[in-house]
This record gives C-alpha cells, structure tokens and sequence, in this order.
C-alpha cells in the first residue's frame, strides 16, 4: 500500500511544489531548459542537432514527473505514465492527428505556392521524411514535451480556468518555452537581430496558441491519450512539404497562412463545443 506523507512530514521543497503545482510546475519546465540551452548556445556554441532534444526533457518532461510525484505520490507517477501508454482509443482520433492535421498543414501551402499546380508527390523524398519522422518521434521535442504540457498541464489549467482560458495560458507558456531557440539566426526563419526576429517569433506564438486548441480538443476526446499528442507533435514539426510540395519553400508567409487557418479553426472548435472543447471535468 502506498502511504503518502502528511504536509508536516514533508520536505519543506515538496510542500512548496505540492502548494503550487501549476507554478512550480512552468517554473521547473522553463528554468532548467533556458539555463542548458543558453549555456549550449552562447557558452558551448554547440550545432542546434542534437543538442536541442535534450531541451524538452530537462524542461516539461522532466517537471511534470517531480510535481506529480510531490502531489500525488506513486500513485500519481504510475497514473502519469498510463496516460503516456493509453494508446487503445479510438482508430478516428489517430486518423485525425495522422492524417486530419497533416492534411489541414498542406492545405495552407495552396494559397502561397500557385494552387494544386504545385502539388507534385515526390516519392524519392519519402525515405528520408519517414527517417527523419521516426528520428523526432523518438528522441525529439514531441515526446519530451507533450507529457508536460497536455498530460500534465492540460487537465489542471481546465479545472482551474475552464478549457478556453486554460488552453489559451497553455498556448502562450507553450509559445514562450521555445524563445531561446529564436536566439539561433534561422531557427523558424529567425534573423540576426532583435527586429528581424520579432516577426517570425509571433507569428510563431500565435500558432501555438492556436494550435493548442486543437490539441487540448484531441486530448479531452482520446481520454488523456499520450500517444495521440506525440504523434500529432510530430506531424506538426516534421512537415510534408518536400514530399508533397517540393520546391515551395516553408517561409513566413507559408506559417502567417498556418497561423490564419489554426485560429479559424481554434474558433470552430470552440462554438461547435460550446467552449467545452470536449472536456467533461476531472477524469
């Protein structure tokens, strides 16, 4: 039988956490990931592969297992971790987050490549999208992070502030988790200074906030499905676009196209449920 500590028996760190989850929480995911990837980036000059996928497990992964473990014990942890393994749900939301998404991703490239003129199917480029998909699916950003922010956070920011205001404080941590990265000229066409970055890096923030409308929407259908969030992660940062789309370059005007589409759909989402977004309150 497991037996948890009473709040006077506990350390005075683990009653702080336990006190404020949520904080402690952002606090653990942002602090230890800025500190390594600043040190990695203006100390160590490292190349961003592959240093940058520790980032999501020093951050989000790493922060939700302690606070889980400092709430709710083993008890917590082990029930952490069948949320990460609930892979049995239904076939449609995998359809959704392996094909839904994509789908709605390509559609964005019509307005700024020419029309369906460019959809030009490149099978040669496949094998090395297929590697480079499993590559990030393993050991990239998705399954370091999405334990965090939708198996962790997700269902306290709902029970906090409801689902839409949740998703939309979820969708801005979300967005500024990933600000050192925009310190590397290139990254999400990220320029060399100040002003050629502001840009490209709220157009970048728009779209996670958007987006997490959608994800906190997958998470509350596919019952806290683990699974479901990695893979639609996944798709969102290993685009198709050189497979289907070859030769229409992914610039900013391609992602402000994204961000309009994810909003509109963000909006959708939350009429169709009534600012429900799918949730039925605390599983």
């Amino acid at each position: 039988m497991v037996q948890t500590l009473s709040p006077s028996r506990q350390r005075p760190l683990v009653r702080l956490i336990a006190a404020r989850p949520l904080l402690s929480f952002f606090v653990l995911s942002f602090v230890p990931s800025f500190a390594y990837e600043l040190v990695c980036i203006f100390v160590l000059r490292l190349p961003l592969v592959p240093w940058m996928f520790a980032a999501p497990f020093i951050g989000p992964f790493a922060a939700a297992f302690v606070v889980t473990a400092a709430t709710d014990g083993r008890a917590g942890v082990r029930g952490l971790l069948r949320d990460l393994a609930r892979w049995r749900v239904g076939a449609r939301w995998y359809a959704v987050a392996a094909l839904g998404l994509p789908a709605l991703l390509m559609l964005c490239v019509l307005p700024v490549s020419g029309g369906p003129a460019a959809f030009r199917p490149d099978p040669a480029a496949l094998g090395e999208w297929a590697f480079a998909f499993v590559l990030v699916l393993i050991v990239g950003g998705p399954l370091g992070e999405e334990p965090g922010w939708r198996n962790f956070a997700t269902p306290r920011l709902q029970e906090r502030f409801g689902p839409v205001a949740g998703t939309l404080v979820l969708g801005v941590m979300w967005g500024l988790w990933h600000l050192p990265l925009f310190l590397i000229e290139g990254y999400n066409h990220a320029g060399s200074d100040l002003a050629a970055t502001a840009a490209p890096y709220a157009v970048f923030l728009g779209f996670t906030v958007a987006i997490a409308f959608l994800f906190t929407w997958l998470y509350n259908r596919s019952e806290g499905s683990g699974p479901i969030a990695v893979i639609a992660h996944t798709f969102c940062n290993v685009s198709l676009l050189p497979v289907l789309f070859p030769g229409v370059e992914n610039d900013l005007h391609y992602e402000i196209v994204q961000l309009a589409a994810f909003s509109f759909l963000a909006v959708v989402l939350v009429v169709a449920t009534r600012g429900r977004r799918g949730w039925r309150g605390a599983r």
